[in-house]
């Protein structure tokens, strides 16, 4: 009879302790089922977005705090697609503008990591698809308001079946103890960031490459992690990001083979649950691992919402996140060279 009861209680708890890993590989399985079924404009974002509401350390928002997020960015896009629209033709006014933008936006601190994320989306994309047409960045900016809304909403709902448990609180613990930066070591990791998104800017700028812009979104979200100058760091992400797009090959190829709704879903199941089991460890690269499993939902929610030429896709959508990963890394590590050694002190 004890030993039942003891089974019992060993139960309980491995349960509790997987609660965050099962919710992550559901959340995203489940934002997967909805935005396929939907198919509206832009649906695989809602995936990549959502999963920062289900990561280590998050908490269900309030009503307060989902209502001033969304208006919060329907007032960002609504600025950036002002920008854009005045200054996109002025070469020598666009640019100075767009890097003080971005410099002050990598500088401060005050904004919630998910809003700067946005911000950052709507900053880099939504100029850069309006080189074509200033009708298509209105566009986008439509769709990213929708899609964070959705985002916001189909996480909630994750919640309210999955809610807070005591393995939650070790990774609240963990986002509350991290050290703050002073100001002149934010300044100095702004000021790398925007020299390592120059180059790339103008690179879009001068070919109008608004249909590669997917490159253009990974260079500035990847480029907001510090610890990029870190060889390791480095070398695990583009391990990451290569293991993501491999496995959004995999099964995109698995679902020609068995082309059905219920096994994308368990698919996406499945690789929510191995890279939740990274994503959730302690390991100090763990975050690095929830950026490959982003790379997994973009591609392979991007190339499901395409058309019957879909699988021409997969390739060059995997190789585009390569190359931006990979530059990404390269840049920060060739900066790293230039930075001041300390001097020992002498007695």
């Amino acid at each position: 009879m004890s030993d039942s009861i003891l089974n019992i209680s060993d139960q309980k708890s491995y349960w509790s302790a997987s609660t965050p890993i099962i919710r992550f590989a559901i959340g995203a399985s489940f934002i997967m089922a909805v935005t396929s079924l939907w198919n509206y404009d832009l649906s695989y974002l809602t995936a990549v977005l959502g999963i920062g509401y289900i990561s280590p350390g998050a908490k269900p928002l309030t009503f307060k705090q989902a209502t001033g997020f969304i208006v919060s960015l329907i007032v960002i896009t609504g600025l950036t697609v002002g920008f854009s629209e005045l200054f996109l033709e002025y070469s020598l006014v666009f640019f100075p503008l767009l890097i003080l933008a971005l410099l002050w936006l990598y500088f401060i601190d005050q904004l919630p990591a998910i809003i700067k994320v946005f911000l950052l989306i709507s900053l880099v994309v939504i100029p850069f698809v309006s080189i074509d047409s200033g009708a298509i960045g209105s566009y986008i900016a439509i769709n990213l308001v929708f899609n964070a809304f959705m985002a916001i909403v189909l996480t909630q709902l994750v919640f309210i079946f999955f809610p807070l448990s005591d393995a939650d609180i070790a990774f609240e613990k963990v986002q509350n103890k991290a050290v703050k930066q002073t100001k002149e070591e934010r300044f100095s990791y702004a000021s790398k960031i925007v020299i390592v998104l120059i180059p790339v800017f103008l690179l879009f700028y001068i070919f109008k490459l608004s249909s590669s812009v997917l490159i253009l979104i990974f260079v500035a979200i990847l480029s907001m992690s510090p610890a990029l100058a870190n060889p390791k760091v480095g070398l695990v992400l583009i391990v990451a990001n290569i293991m993501g797009g491999v496995f959004a090959i995999l099964a995109y190829y698995l679902l020609t083979m068995v082309p059905n709704f219920a096994f994308m879903i368990l698919l996406v199941f499945l690789a929510g649950l191995i890279f939740g089991q990274r994503i959730f460890s302690k390991d100090k690269l763990a975050p690095i691992f929830k950026s490959g499993f982003s790379t997994f939902l973009l591609i392979l929610g991007s190339v499901l919402s395409s058309d019957a030429a879909a699988g021409e896709k997969v390739w060059p959508r995997v190789m585009q996140i390569s190359l931006a990963v990979i530059y990404v890394v390269f840049a920060f590590r060739i900066l790293s060279f230039f930075k001041p050694q300390k001097t020992a002190k002498t007695g």
